[in-house]
């Protein structure tokens, strides 16, 4: 049996490749090289051809072009002889290939069989080379605006069936996800900076979540979410505050207070008002608040401590925060419950349990006893309408569907859920040395999050003593005055800033004037064409563009992964419409932002 040639084909050190790949060594049992009709190299695999026995090049040419968009991202299950990858290369200079092979020895009995040393050195090449789908999660991240298709070789594909069938899961989920995203912006992209800019006098007094670093460190936490399962811990809070470092979610500050009770650690992160009324008889009189610049300003007016603030994931707030001293990140899994996790891994807690996090509808209820949510079904409860009605809609608009739970059983779940389930157990296995238990047996069953009995909660010995003085250390730093400076240079910033989108305001109307000159006949294609690529250039050389670009990223991502076709001067009219409607947008926003700060200008 024919091993192919001993090569001197060496593989580059790359850190996405482990040393499997790297390392020559023998081929694996099974590998067959032998050439093809058309003189290339084609190799078997236990007996099943990886590439075609006549003219592997070529197959690999039509397997690319009916895949392959311009631009695009194309995804290789498994990596062969890496013909297809190279002809994806060169079909499109401006594309990414991300090649996820299982079994990284195969990588290295390649490079054995022909020289890939282009494909390995390319920083157009990604891999994904290890027996884990989930790390292909987090590189398509990097990819959220391209399109975005899949190359399969079938006989590799058939021999790790389940691993591929996982990173089709993890693709669907990055497809939910990116759509359920764009779909978030346009429904509160104006929402979040209208917040930023109202919050402006507040950011000009926040303290970053820096400061809560490994303050808690070794200290056990519970993170309460506002699901079914927090009924179950309620009766006991009393008792547990003793022993555990309490983090709630805005949903669930209600029940604390119903109880008597206070977070040691509220978050708030939401842009919308009806949240607010979540809070509306919260007691937090000795609750640290940890929030977002974009969070409705409400808020702060309910929840008069001075917040500390994690930075933001939006432009503008990020231009905002240059001027302050806010520092320090909070995970962002399109849930509030993401980031009370993610803080208490940020304090250090361990163990972190977990109350309420049902990630589906244990019983078909939505949330505890006593929720905003089941008030306002009741509130909304007519004779023809009651709250059963109510819930069931909540319920079935998302297309509920069974997955295992924690005691062994089954629960419904649905997409929304999906992606929160998604993010907690690409965060065990980010950080697996976090210990993270959940206290819900009926909720959605969490790999590397297992279930926790409520006894173990109460066994705990009493902390608060301690908990306390630590709290109490972190509040004085927090209400401390930030650096006198910081709202002058926040007026500063703003007024840059409201200087640079008027700027962005006159480049749009000068690439309209010349698409109207165009269409009334005055201006012929080529000159129209050099006006609008000047107006192109003279945007890209703005250093805040992207601020103005945040309210039309969604249209843009749509036309950047061809889901959006149509005549491409019209595109262009309507992304220069849509970004003067942005620019005019921001700058009243900002406008009326600096008003309530010091130095306002005499207008």
């Amino acid at each position: 049996m024919n091993h192919g040639p001993e090569g001197n084909n060496s593989i580059p050190e790359r850190s996405d490749l482990p040393r499997e790949a790297l390392e020559p060594a023998d081929p694996p049992d099974g590998w067959e090289v032998q050439p093809a009709a058309s003189g290339e190299p084609t190799v078997r695999l236990n007996g099943r051809w990886l590439h075609s026995p006549r003219d592997p090049r070529g197959e690999a040419a039509r397997l690319v072009d009916h895949n392959a968009v311009p631009g695009g991202v194309v995804l290789f299950y498994g990596l062969g002889l890496g013909y297809q990858v190279e002809h994806h290369l060169e079909r499109s200079p401006d594309s990414h290939a991300v090649v996820v092979e299982p079994e990284p020895p195969l990588i290295a009995a390649a490079a054995r069989t022909r020289d890939l040393s282009r494909l390995l050195t390319s920083p157009r090449v990604h891999f994904v080379a290890e027996a884990n789908p989930e790390q292909l999660s987090v590189l398509l991240r990097h990819f959220e605006n391209r399109p975005l298709r899949t190359v399969r070789l079938r006989a590799l594909v058939d021999r790790n069936s389940e691993f591929f069938a996982q990173c089709d899961r993890v693709q669907e989920t990055f497809f939910a996800r990116r759509d359920i995203n764009g779909n978030t912006l346009k429904r509160f992209g104006g929402v979040w900076v209208r917040n930023l800019a109202r919050n402006a006098p507040i950011l000009a007094q926040a303290r970053g979540v820096n400061l809560l670093t490994d303050r808690f460190a070794g200290v056990p936490a519970l993170v309460l979410a506002a699901g079914p399962s927090l009924d179950l811990v309620l009766p006991h809070l009393e008792r547990i505050r003793r022993s555990v470092l309490i983090v709630a979610v805005d949903t669930a500050a209600a029940a604390l207070s119903a109880h008597g009770l206070e977070a040691d650690l509220l978050v708030v992160v939401d842009p919308q008002w009806w949240n607010t009324r979540h809070l509306d008889r919260v007691r937090s009189g000795h609750t640290v608040l940890v929030s977002e610049s974009s969070t409705h300003p409400r808020v702060f007016r309910l929840l008069r401590s001075r917040p500390l603030f994690a930075e933001s994931l939006f432009p503008l707030g990020r231009y905002l925060e240059r001027a302050t001293g806010v520092q320090g990140t909070l995970g962002a899994g399109g849930s509030v419950a993401t980031s009370a996790w993610d803080l208490a891994r940020l304090m250090g807690c361990s163990p972190i349990f977990c109350a309420g996090l049902d990630l589906g509808f244990p019983d078909q209820r939505t949330h505890f006893h006593g929720s905003f949510f089941e008030e306002r079904m009741h509130e909304l409860s007519r004779r023809l309408k009651p709250a059963q009605h109510h819930a069931f809609s909540y319920l079935v608009q998302a297309n509920p569907y069974p997955v295992p739970n924690n005691c062994g059983g089954h629960v419904l779940t649905d997409q929304r859920m999906a992606i929160y389930h998604w993010w907690f157990e690409n965060q065990a296995q980010i950080h697996p040395a976090v210990d993270t238990r959940t206290l819900s047996p009926g909720g959605v069953a969490i790999t590397g999050v297992p279930f926790a009995p409520l006894n173990e909660l109460l066994a705990l010995p009493d902390r608060r003593d301690a908990i306390e003085e630590t709290l109490g250390s972190i509040q004085a730093v927090a209400s401390q005055t930030p650096h006198e400076e910081t709202p002058q240079r926040l007026q500063g910033l703003i007024q840059d800033l409201i200087t640079e989108l008027h700027r962005v305001e006159r480049i749009c109307r000068r690439g309209l004037d010349a698409l109207d000159e165009h269409r009334r006949g005055i201006t012929p294609l080529p000159r129209t064409l050099h006006r609008l690529d000047q107006a192109d250039r003279d945007l890209r050389a703005l250093e805040n563009r992207d601020i103005a670009g945040f309210l039309v990223q969604d249209s843009l991502s749509r036309i950047l992964r061809g889901e959006d076709q149509g005549d491409a001067l019209e595109t262009s009219r309507l992304i220069y419409e849509s970004l003067r409607e942005s620019a005019t947008f921001h700058i009243n926003e900002l406008t009326r932002a600096s008003s309530f700060l010091p130095g306002a200008p005499i207008l």
